[in-house]
């Protein structure tokens, strides 16, 4: 065959694979999904939380070796903000109490409080100096924990209140989320993930992971407990020791959240990515994100 012969062929086998792979996809668990590109940062993000209400992205920027702060990336904003903590205070994670329409700020020296109107921040609800490491607030009956100090001891708010009591179930994690059962997913302070169940009368230790790790858990909108660690994205189970691979990403992920409308936001160095399902009727979703920058 001549190269006059063999060079329609190949266009005609190029604009074959153009009609059949209409966008860049991406399987996570049983779905598809389009990444976007919706910010680009000098620095690397972590501690990312959704605004329910506004889609507004909060999340705690480290850029090379110190931490510059809460940021702020707005809804088809064209930039990114630090939010106005106080100099004498470290912002160090982000809550959102949607019932009460609250913004909770976790610093070094307690709670604030952040509304968008605002240029500063306010201590509204302090709980004394303690240093609140982490936040999270159960959707299904509104209580808040915290966890405190360099030891992440866990305490839970009674009754709404600023009095609070410690959380025997779970004395001590870097990080831990319930679900609307009531099971427990955390990474305890030995470096290691657990899980107690509602079931169960002592925590379980999940196997496969290196206890080096760093892990970031979430709960998606199905109520299912999602960690990531390094690239890669798993499901937990109470049934299970062992966590159920649902997606490889191919970078080191150092943020994750869920949306209201399915999408996956993830935060990697000098981006921030949303993972949108793709509809088999629409398999290239419309980006209508603005690409932020920092």
């Amino acid at each position: 065959m001549s190269l006059t012969q063999i060079f329609p062929v190949i266009i005609a086998l190029l604009l074959n694979g153009f009609n059949t792979e209409k966008c860049e996809r991406i399987k996570i668990g049983n779905e598809f999904y389009k990444r976007q590109l919706i910010a680009t940062i000098d620095g690397y993000p972590t501690g990312m939380v959704i605004d329910p209400r506004t889609d507004h992205i909060f999340f705690i920027l480290h850029k090379r070796n110190y931490t510059k702060g809460i940021h702020l990336l707005k809804h088809g904003s064209l930039g990114i903000k630090e939010l106005p903590v106080s100099d004498e205070l470290s912002g160090q994670c982000v809550a959102i109490d949607t019932t009460n329409n609250i913004i909770y700020i976790g610093t070094n020296q307690g709670l604030v409080t952040y509304d968008y109107s605002r240029t500063e921040i306010t201590a509204e609800r302090p709980i004394g100096d303690d240093d609140v490491r982490s936040i999270f607030i159960d959707k299904t009956d509104n209580q808040m924990y915290i966890a405190t100090g360099s030891n992440h001891e866990i305490f839970r708010f009674m009754n709404g209140s600023a009095a609070v009591k410690r959380y025997e179930k779970i004395p001590k994690a870097y990080s831990f989320i319930l679900d609307s059962k009531g099971n427990a997913f955390y990474e305890y302070i030995d470096g290691r993930l657990y899980f107690f169940s509602v079931d169960l009368y002592e925590p379980i230790q999940y196997k496969g992971f290196t206890r080096e790790l760093k892990y970031i858990l979430q709960l998606n909108n199905n109520d299912e407990a999602i960690v990531a660690v390094k690239g890669s994205l798993f499901r937990l189970f109470t049934k299970s020791i062992l966590p159920v691979k649902i997606g490889q990403l191919g970078f080191k992920i150092t943020g994750l959240a869920f949306d209201q409308k399915n999408n996956i936001i993830i935060g990697t160095k000098g981006k921030i990515y949303r993972y949108k399902p793709i509809d088999t009727n629409d398999p290239c979703p419309a980006d209508d994100y603005f690409l932020s920058s920092i």
